[in-house]
């Protein structure tokens, strides 16, 4: 599945020119001209994987945007541009959060090396706190907490056990029989009918914070997570 990374700078030119070689280099992109615009997109459930934020911006600059962002608990990785070469400055915005800086000018090919760098990071510590993320849905799996862009979905422990079991094997099918005996105990298996309202509202919940993700129903059999690829 494609990244999407967010280019948050007021240089339309410089905007352009990196959105494009991402593109080039299989990167999806969206793209804000301000930190105002960029803190809109993202509340509209445009899920990122990655964001390139300029420090100096008019209406709101890449410090205060990167501040909102961290305080609002937004954990999207962030790697601050910038024209500005003191440590101080350098210092300021890791200090609040950003995950790496990057002076301009720069290279096209430095930005993407530091953009791996970053997203590897990211993928290993949620590794260690037990991360599963499948399309816009990340799931921990020591706290049986899941969000979608970032927001919070209220799920019941079953419709937790059931996504969490469709989401570690995407692709692969599982039975009423199965998924009700893994979220609920052989006690019920006599219900298995059950397992697909459990899917429905949990399909629903999804749906409500925005997710793509689909939890398809195989005819006469059951339920797979599909991912795009």
């Amino acid at each position: 599945m494609k990244k999407t990374v967010m280019i948050v700078d007021d240089q339309e030119e410089l905007r352009n020119s990196i959105s494009t070689f991402l593109q080039n280099e299989g990167y999806q992109t969206v793209k804000a001209r301000n930190g105002n615009e960029a803190l809109r997109l993202l509340e509209e459930s445009q899920y990122i994987d990655i964001i390139l934020l300029d420090v100096m911006m008019p209406e709101k600059d890449g410090y205060e945007t990167l501040r909102e962002l961290r305080m609002a608990k937004n954990k999207t990785p962030i790697i601050m541009l910038t024209a500005k070469t003191d440590e101080v400055d350098k210092l300021l915005g890791l200090e609040m959060g950003a995950d790496d800086y990057i002076t301009k000018p720069f290279s096209l090919r430095e930005v993407v090396a530091r953009m791996k760098a970053v997203l590897r990071r990211t993928m290993d510590a949620q590794t260690d706190d037990e991360w599963i993320q499948q399309a816009d849905i990340k799931i921990n799996l020591s706290t049986y907490e899941v969000y979608v862009h970032d927001k919070k979905a209220s799920l019941t422990p079953t419709e937790f056990k059931i996504l969490t079991t469709l989401a570690e094997k995407p692709g692969r099918v599982y039975s009423r029989i199965q998924l009700l005996n893994i979220a609920m105990g052989e006690a019920f298996i006599n219900y298995e009918r059950s397992i697909d309202t459990h899917v429905s509202n949990l399909r629903r919940k999804l749906s409500e914070l925005g997710s793509t993700a689909l939890i398809q129903t195989v005819y006469g059999i059951g339920y797979r997570f599909e991912v795009e690829t």
